[in-house]
């Protein structure tokens, strides 16, 4: 007997190793607490359990209008009117999405859809048994697996509390981003009733610590997946309240944590059924993501908001628990026992003397569609909220992405301009990030980012005031000297004379020379075949302390194997084609550059043109 329990135990490892679908043992719920919709009438009587404020469930009375057939596919809808006081004034609320809905005793279903500009409390419950096919579907990985890798995660990084450990534009691919953008519209666009459009009970983002412009910048690089931000809610403290609940309980509020510490975003709605470890909310979707890992945490709520335009529950984390796993049209799935991988990211800010706060931590869900916004929203945030002067400025920026099992990449970016640190923008770090999260080859869990922003406070840069060649015409062969002038903010233009070799077979040909400065040129890069290209393709870029000089030479350059051969000749361009398949060598341009260090950020960009005359004999 002891050793069919060893063999089995190897077997049991083995499957999940590999990828199998990992199915828990889960008791059957017991018939008689729930309700099955075909039991549900119109005029039937009962009561729901939310949060109105603290971390207590209270009740509130429903009744049942009726049963909207077919509202989704395969689901039905029924519909309620709920009476208590706070909702007879604030009508549909904003984070009640999940409050368990009891008819008889027995409980039918989530609050969880309103009436679009509805004058009435009236809302649409998601029928338990929904809900419930979403808690029990097996999921693909087991608790602590990073989503898509066999990757553990460790316990530190998932079990850290609310402590933080030490150009807001989209990234990263854009048809997985496309793909869940228009899942997430779909599930929220508005579905006709014969009483009117019904919607997604809100769940908006809970926003706290960003400043206008970061706030600004998220809400617009996440609209397409349908979020809203409201800045009106708490971070939570960094070590829970001694009165905060240890477990989630029916009608408890509930929050998923897209970030943590220093920051704080999350969305907030009601827990609807607990069942061991597995929890079962919302009674709608998050994002629509599927089987997901993001952090979650026992929420207490504020205060309820009642608005015209909509009514919310302003709430705040109280104590990390779990982590959402599944993420789906009826309902969202907690598991108590469920890690989540989270990017810890510090930004600490150099020459803002007199700033209350130059030291930033934050955890940011590493959810791969959403963590490179995050961060640069996070980065964003620090610079805005520290050194808000708008005002001449420079800046050295020093960044380290820590990479599992690839060790770290470190990145070194300078700049300048006359509006303060709002030049900042387009960093390394999270353009990386961006690139590993959502690619063809696999996943890289980032292990943490740091980020060092050294600022000094003057017009330390150079433009590209106008270049000139000492001759119009030259032998092949023959080097000129390119000269380029460089305005200063308050000083004499500077001269650089750049010499620049005309190869002889430019000969007969006329020569465009391209001076451009180090941040505007781009760097021949091939497309990625493995991790390690795309981690190495994000270090390939110039500095903005230089000056690049560039023109097309004859010969052939090509991308082959993840990297970029040039100069050569046509026979091998051709040798390295194949014509039987789509596997061979990209043609790309055959640039020669020559790189001129300044020693201050430049920009701007000019051409000038030169004669090669012809060989004669």
């Amino acid at each position: 007997m002891r050793g069919s329990t060893a063999a089995l135990l190897l077997v049991s490892g083995a499957l999940a190793a590999s990828g199998a679908v990992f199915a828990q043992v889960r008791a059957p719920t017991p018939p008689g607490n729930i309700m099955p919709l075909s039991e549900v009438r119109a005029g039937m009587r009962g009561y729901g359990l939310t949060v109105f404020r603290g971390t207590r469930p209270e009740r509130f009375n429903v009744e049942v209008i009726d049963v909207l057939h077919n509202f989704r596919p395969h689901m039905d809808l029924i519909l309620i009117r709920p009476d208590h006081p706070i909702l007879d004034h604030a009508g549909i609320v904003g984070g009640m999405s999940g409050s368990p809905i009891f008819l008889d005793g027995r409980m039918a279903g989530a609050y969880a859809y309103g009436w679009e500009f509805g004058r009435d409390p009236v809302a649409g419950v998601t029928p338990i048994e929904a809900m419930l096919n979403v808690m029990n579907r097996p999921r693909r990985q087991p608790p602590g697996v990073f989503p898509g890798t066999q990757f553990q995660i460790p316990l530190a990084t998932a079990d850290a509390g609310l402590r933080a450990d030490n150009q807001p534009t989209p990234l990263g691919p854009r048809g997985a981003w496309d793909s869940l953008a228009q899942r997430a519209r779909d599930d929220r666009d508005p579905v006709a009733t014969q009483y009117g459009n019904l919607v997604p009970v809100s769940t908006p983002w809970m926003v706290s610590g960003l400043a206008s412009g970061a706030f600004r910048h998220l809400s617009e690089a996440l609209e397409p997946l349908g979020v809203e931000l409201l800045q009106a809610a708490g971070a939570g403290q960094p070590v829970p309240p001694a009165d905060a609940p240890t477990r989630y309980e029916d009608g408890g509020a509930v929050a998923v944590q897209m970030v943590s510490g220093d920051v704080s975003a999350q969305a907030i709605g009601t827990v609807t059924r607990v069942d061991g470890q597995r929890v079962a909310a919302f009674g709608h979707p998050m994002l629509s993501q599927g089987e997901t890992a993001i952090p979650a945490a026992i929420a207490r709520v504020l205060w309820i908001l009642a608005s015209t335009r909509r009514s919310v529950k302003l709430g705040e984390p109280v104590r990390r628990l779990g982590a959402m796993v599944q993420d789906r049209g009826p309902a969202i799935v907690l598991d108590t026992q469920a890690q989540a991988p989270t990017t810890p990211v510090h930004v600490r800010i150099e020459g803002a003397d007199g700033a209350p706060h130059t030291d930033w931590n934050m955890n940011v869900a590493g959810h791969r569609a959403v963590v490179a916004r995050l961060v640069n929203s996070v980065v964003e945030n620090a610079l805005e909220e520290t050194a808000v002067d708008l005002t001449d400025a420079a800046w050295t920026v020093r960044s380290v992405v820590e990479l599992r099992g690839h060790g770290p990449l470190e990145f070194t970016e300078v700049g300048a301009g006359h509006e303060g640190i709002r030049g900042i923008q387009g960093l390394a770090a999270p353009d990386l990030i961006a690139r590993i999260s959502d690619n063809a080859f696999g996943v890289i869990p980032v292990n943490r980012v740091d980020i060092t922003v050294q600022l000094r406070w003057a017009r330390d840069l150079a433009y590209v005031r106008g270049v000139g060649l000492s001759r119009a015409e030259a032998d092949p062969g023959e080097t000129v000297e390119l000269r380029v002038v460089l305005g200063r903010y308050g000083a004499a233009p500077q001269v650089l004379a750049v010499p620049v070799e005309l190869p002889r077979d430019l000969a007969g040909r006329e020569v465009e020379l391209e001076v451009t400065a180090g941040n505007e040129a781009s760097v021949d890069v091939a497309e990625p075949e493995t991790l390690e290209d795309i981690a190495r393709n994000a270090t390939l870029r110039y500095p903005s302390d230089v000056l690049v000089v560039s023109f097309r030479a004859p010969g052939q350059g090509m991308a082959v194997r993840g990297r970029v051969v040039t100069n050569l000749p046509s026979s091998a361009a051709d040798l390295l084609r194949t014509a039987t398949g789509t596997e061979g060598a990209e043609p790309v341009a055959n640039l020669r550059r020559i790189v001129v260090p300044v020693g201050r950020v430049v920009v701007g960009r000019d051409r000038v043109r030169v004669r090669v005359r012809e060989v004669r004999l």
